[in-house]
């Protein structure tokens, strides 16, 4: 595989990051999120969420590029939905299928990390579908523990796994 390249996001990056969010769904979350949550996906909506997160001072988006085809992205910082004592996150981290196993979600993890270690934090979380077990597999390779499991509900769309990272410095 030839090398890709990242880059912090732009907003015209923004309409194809939303496209990217729903055939990640699709591969992923399928037989997961209830079919109406993926099939009436609102690309207009998550467009807009892409550029708020840009806008906003306290987020991070970077965008994975290969062959000038977006093919991942990792967004971290100011947690969204706060969760204990913790000041950072990374939020989002999506890759497409076919390019997973290839270190470009390593590389993007190690960058969001880093930026969260100069930030001065020396801790952050991952929230991750417990129903999404190729995740759950790849955030504890990147050294995660397990600190919190939501229990399932009529909503399968919210069960959340946390994981806690430890910044060493």
């Amino acid at each position: 595989m030839n090398k890709f390249e990242i880059h912090i996001a732009t907003y015209s990056d923004c309409k194809k990051l939303a496209v990217l969010k729903r055939e990640v769904w699709e591969t992923t979350y399928r037989g997961i999120y209830p079919d109406n949550k993926i099939n009436y996906y609102n690309f207009v909506r998550n467009e807009k969420k892409f550029k708020n997160i840009i806008a906003n001072p306290d987020q991070q988006l970077y965008v994975a590029i290969y062959n000038q085809e977006l093919i991942g992205y990792v967004e971290f910082g100011k947690p969204i939905r706060p969760f204990r004592d913790y000041t950072q996150e990374i939020g989002l981290l999506y890759l497409k299928k076919e390019y997973q196993r290839h270190g470009i979600g390593r590389e993007l993890f190690h960058l969001a990390f880093t930026h969260i270690q100069n930030s001065g934090s020396n801790k952050f979380f991952i929230s991750c579908h417990k129903y999404n077990q190729n995740a759950q597999k790849f955030y504890e390779k990147m050294g995660g523990k397990i600190v919190e499991i939501d229990s399932d509900s009529a909503n399968n769309n919210l069960p959340q796994i946390k994981f806690a990272y430890s910044i060493y410095k």
